[in-house]
């Protein structure tokens, strides 16, 4: 009876450590479309123009055509997979504060959960996307081929 507990026990734990051990690659690009990736290596920043998407990079922060958050801080705590990021963001006649949470999703992927925005789906502002539960959440996809917005 204390296997059948004891092996329980590690496939109910293998999935937790599994889920810790997703790191967080700081010097590559993230686009909230993964086909972004293709676009952006073929045609650099005309690539807005074929695709809507955010890029996020840890140097020069979110940023879309009309939209841009500049990060001033970057926070990490040793042991954890987790960032804080304090940021500036602007779209054209609005600037604002904002706090980011960034958490490992898969192993090319992050969710990057704003402060605003999910203060924004709260108070029914802004609805909240399919693709997570978390209000204020969104899902960027590595660029592994990318770790800067090609400027031609």
């Amino acid at each position: 009876m204390r296997w059948w507990v004891a092996a329980m026990l590690l496939l109910v734990a293998a999935p937790v450590s599994a889920q810790e051990d997703l790191r967080i690659i700081r010097d590559r690009l993230y686009v909230s479309d993964a086909s972004a990736c293709e676009a952006l290596a073929d045609k650099g920043v005309d690539a807005w123009m074929d695709v809507d998407f955010l890029s996020l990079s840890f140097v020069d922060g979110i940023q879309s055509m009309e939209f841009q958050c500049r990060f001033f801080e970057v926070k990490e705590r040793e042991g954890s997979t987790h960032l804080f990021i304090d940021a500036v963001c602007e779209v054209p006649g609005e600037v604002y504060p904002d706090i980011l949470a960034v958490t490992p999703y898969t192993e090319t992927q992050i969710q990057v959960v704003s402060g605003y925005d999910a203060a924004m789906a709260a108070s029914g502002q802004f609805e909240t996307g399919s693709e997570v539960a978390t209000p204020g959440a969104t899902l960027y996809t590595r660029c592994d081929n990318l770790s800067e917005i090609p400027v031609d």
